[in-house]
C-alpha cells in the first residue's frame, strides 16, 4: 500500500519524511515521542563529534542516520545503507530536505560476499529482512555488498562509529568485513535483539575479533561491561568496540573499562532534593522520621543515588553509586515495600538500565495506589518520573503520585502505545483525568484513540 508522506521534526532538530500512517511505527513512534523510543540514539547524539566518520546499517526511514549526520556536521560523512526502494527514496528526500551533503545512502545490503540477495518486503519497513531460498510474500531483488569491499572502495583510514540493525544478518556482515574490523577500530551499535529473540551469540563473535561488548546505562549515559548472564527483558541493542577505543572513550567519560569498584561516598540527598517542590513540602516530616533512626538504610540508598547524578564525579564512581543504589532500595522492598520506596527504586532502577526491575516496581505501586490514593510520605523518596521532581502535589497527593507513577509505567512498559494498543486507554485516560497529563501523553491518549477506539 502507497501512503501519502508528512515531514516530521526531531527533538534535534532534523526533519524526516515518513508515510503518513499511524499502522506503521516509524511514523506512529515519532509523531507520539517526537524522537525514536531507543536510549541509544540520545547517547549517540551526545557521543558523535563534528568531522567524524559513521556508517549506518540498515537505515530504514534515517532516524539515526540523518541525528547522525547532525552530529558530524558538514565536515564529517555518513555511509548509509537501506535494501528497500520505497524506504530509501523517502530517506533519500529527508537528506535533501536538511540539506545534507554528508551523506551517501547506498541502496544495497551489507553481506558475508557480494552478488545478488532477495529483500522480504513488509508493511512495516523495519522488519524487511533478507532471506534465502524460498520467500513468502513481496521480494526485491537487492545487490549484495561487504564492508571489505567498501573498506577498499572508500579507502577509509579511521572510522568512528558504525551502527548495524540488519534483523539476523549480523554474522554475514562480520564474515564479509573481518579486514575492516581487523585494520579499523570503531565503536559499533548493534542489535541484539530479533523479535523476541536474543542472539547473545554475537557478543561472542565480537569477541572473537577483540571487541568488548558494553550495554548503556541511559541516566548516566556511560557504556560499562556487558554481563550476558544477566541480560534485561528490554534489552535491544549493545555497543562493542575494541582496547584502542575503549580507553578514548573512557578518557572521555563515556566508557568504563573492567571491574572496579571503588570506594563511594553518598551525597546528600538533602541538597540535592531541596529544591523540589514536594521536598520543600514534606521536609520537616522528613525530618522527623530520619531523626528517629530508623531510615539509616534509605538514608544511604537515595544519597548513593544522588552521587550517581554528580556529572563532577570519575564515571567508576557514578555507576558504583547507582548500582549500590538500585541494590540496597531492591532489598529495602523485598523487606518492607513501603510504596514510596518502590517508587524510589523505579527511578533508581531506570536510570541503571534494569528496565525490567523497574516496570516491576511500577506495577506493584501502581496496583497500590491505584486502590487508595493515599500515600504515606514519611520517608524521603524519589519519584519515578523526573519530570514531576519540578512539579507541586496538589490535593490530594496521592492523585500526584498516581499520575507520575502511570506516566512512568507508559513509558517503560513497552517501546511505544503503538505496541501496548487499546490496553494502553485506561492508563492514559487516567493521567488526563488527574490533570497532570504532558503533553506526550496527551498525544498517546489521542493516537491510541484514532488508532484504535476509532479506527478508519
Amino acid at each position: 500500500m502507497v501512503h501519502p508522506t508528512t515531514t516530521l521534526q526531531l527533538v534535534d532538530g532534523v526533519r524526516i519524511v515518513v508515510p503518513d500512517s499511524l499502522d506503521l511505527i516509524t511514523p506512529y513512534v515519532l509523531r507520539e515521542q517526537e524522537d525514536w523510543f531507543e536510549d541509544e540514539l540520545r547517547f549517540v547524539r551526545k557521543l558523535l563529534q563534528p568531522g567524524q566518520t559513521v556508517i549506518d546499517v540498515g537505515a530504514s526511514y534515517g532516524v539515526y542516520t540523518l541525528s547522525m549526520a547532525a552530529a558530524v556536521g558538514a565536515g564529517g560523512s555518513v555511509l548509509a545503507f537501506e535494501l528497500a526502494s520505497a524506504t530509501a527514496r523517502l530517506l533519500t528526500e529527508s537528506i535533501a530536505a536538511n540539506g545534507f551533503t554528508q551523506v551517501t545512502l547506498r541502496q544495497q545490503a551489507l553481506s558475508s560476499a557480494s552478488g545478488t540477495g532477495q529483500l522480504v518486503v513488509g508493511e512495516q519497513s523495519e522488519l524487511n529482512a533478507l532471506v534465502r531460498g524460498a520467500a513468502s510474500g513481496p521480494v526485491e531483488a537487492v545487490p549484495l555488498v561487504t564492508l571489505d569491499d567498501c573498506l577498499r572502495d572508500y579507502g577509509w583510514t579511521q572510522v568512528d562509529f558504525v551502527k548495524i540493525d540488519a534483523e539476523g544478518e549480523e554474522r554475514n556482515i562480520l564474515q564479509g568485513g573481518e579486514r575492516f574490523f581487523s585494520e579499523l577500530s570503531p565503536l559499533v551499535q548493534y542489535e541484539v535483539k530479533a523479535g523476541t529473540e536474543l542472539h547473545l551469540d554475537l557478543v561472542e563473535a565480537f569477541k572473537e575479533r577483540g571487541y568488548a561488548s558494553y550495554r548503556l546505562v541511559p541516566g548516566l549515559d556511560l557504556l560499562v561491561p556487558f554481563d550476558a548472564a544477566e541480560p534485561d527483558d528490554y534489552l535491544l541493542n549493545l555497543f562493542c568496540c575494541k582496547r584502542d577505543q575503549a580507553e578514548r572513550l573512557a578518557a572521555r567519560g563515556r566508557l568504563l573499562i573492567g571491574d572496579e569498584k571503588p570506594e563511594v561516598r553518598p551525597d546528600d540527598w538533602r541538597r540535592a532534593m531541596g529544591a523540589f517542590p514536594y521536598a520543600r513540602q514534606l521536609r520537616d516530616r522528613w525530618q522527623r522520621t530520619m531523626a528517629a533512626g530508623q531510615s539509616d538504610d534509605l538514608d544511604r540508598a537515595l544519597s548513593l543515588y544522588w552521587r550517581s547524578r554528580d556529572a563532577s564525579s570519575p564515571a567508576a564512581e557514578r555507576y558504583e553509586a547507582l548500582s549500590a543504589s538500585v541494590q540496597q532500595l531492591g532489598a529495602l522492598c523485598d523487606r518492607g515495600p513501603a510504596n514510596l520506596r518502590l517508587a524510589s527504586l523505579a527511578r533508581a532502577a531506570r536510570d541503571h538500565g534494569s528496565r525490567k526491575l523497574a516496570v516491576g516496581a511500577l506495577e506493584r505501586l501502581t496496583e497500590a495506589v491505584w486502590q487508595s490514593r493515599q500515600i504515606d510520605a514519611a520517608e524521603p523518596f524519589l519519584l519515578p518520573a523526573d519530570r514531576f521532581d519540578e512539579i507541586a502535589p496538589r490535593n490530594p497527593p496521592g492523585d500526584w503520585l498516581l499520575a507520575a507513577t502511570l506516566e512512568a509505567y507508559e513509558r517503560l512498559s513497552d517501546y511505544s502505545s503503538f505496541y501496548t494498543e487499546a490496553a494502553a486507554l485506561p492508563r492514559l485516560e487516567a493521567i488526563r483525568n488527574l490533570g497532570y497529563g504532558s503533553p506526550e501523553m496527551q498525544r498517546r491518549l489521542a493516537m491510541t484513540n484514532l488508532r484504535f477506539r476509532n479506527p478508519g
